[in-house]
């Protein structure tokens, strides 16, 4: 066998075996992933997040959340409707009637989910992370009081905002996660001065193991995202963060258990 065929033999040998000493939970990233091809339903629908629930070892899932123009919270990953949806626009520009008949453009013709009462029951059934798709400061506000309305458990869900200034708003009211892009937006004065910070979401290439540790040593969680590929999934593992969003749920399972 030729060196290189042999490199890509054990290549694939080495993606596919398990990590068996990661105390990672994992988490479905949109429920069945993003930019999955795979995926059984869409990110963010209702049969997703009831499909992540069912699956063995999954602790839950990370859902992503927009306001309409009435103030009604609907999960929807991207800025625009027109690429995976019936409707152009955003979320945010429509009413909650137009959204109450939007569906994606797949087999299924999944509807739009929601967040209400009853979808905050389904979340329930496992832990589960927020992503606030938040316009601006101006409108932080009026998603906060929207989310209190709701009354849900706040154990059993946290936040993941994109600033500090959403961090100070949802702090006393929920468990809350900084996403950031490099390990250096983290200031010594933040991780000191901020101990209604839960912890950090990053992109698992962003970010080693040993910084990983560093953050876990004083005692802030680390959520890790953006894996698909067997030899993604198993770095990311092996740097054992607190938490990953995968975006293949039963690969990273199986690579996991």
């Amino acid at each position: 066998m030729r060196l290189g065929s042999l490199m890509g033999v054990l290549l694939v040998l080495w993606g596919c075996s398990k990590v068996n000493n990661s105390t990672t939970k994992i988490f479905g990233h949109a429920a069945t992933g993003l930019q999955n091809p795979n995926a059984i339903y869409h990110d963010n629908s209702l049969d997703a997040i009831r499909y992540a629930s069912s699956i063995s070892g999954c602790s839950g899932v990370e859902v992503d959340v927009r306001m309409d123009a009435q103030g009604k919270l609907w999960l929807f990953h991207d800025e625009l409707l027109d690429d995976e949806t019936n409707l152009s626009g955003s979320v945010e520009e429509k009413t909650t009637e137009e959204l109450a008949s939007a569906y994606y453009n797949t087999v299924k013709k999944e509807p739009l989910l929601k967040l209400d009462a009853a979808t905050a029951v389904e979340l329930s059934k496992g832990y589960t992370f927020l992503d606030l798709k938040i316009p601006g400061i101006s409108k932080a506000q009026e998603l906060k009081s929207a989310l209190l309305a709701l009354d849900f458990d706040t154990t059993k869900f946290a936040l993941i905002v994109s600033s500090l200034s959403y961090v100070d708003l949802f702090k006393s009211d929920f468990q809350v996660f900084l996403s950031i892009n490099e390990v250096t937006d983290l200031t010594s004065e933040l991780l000191a001065n901020e101990p209604g910070l839960r912890g950090v979401c990053i992109r698992s290439a962003q970010i080693t193991r040993e910084e990983i540790n560093f953050l876990k040593s004083i005692n802030k969680e680390v959520i890790c995202y953006e894996v698909r590929s067997p030899k993604g999934i198993k770095m990311a593992l092996a740097k054992n963060p607190t938490y990953l969003l995968t975006d293949d749920l039963k690969l990273t399972l199986g690579l996991r258990y």
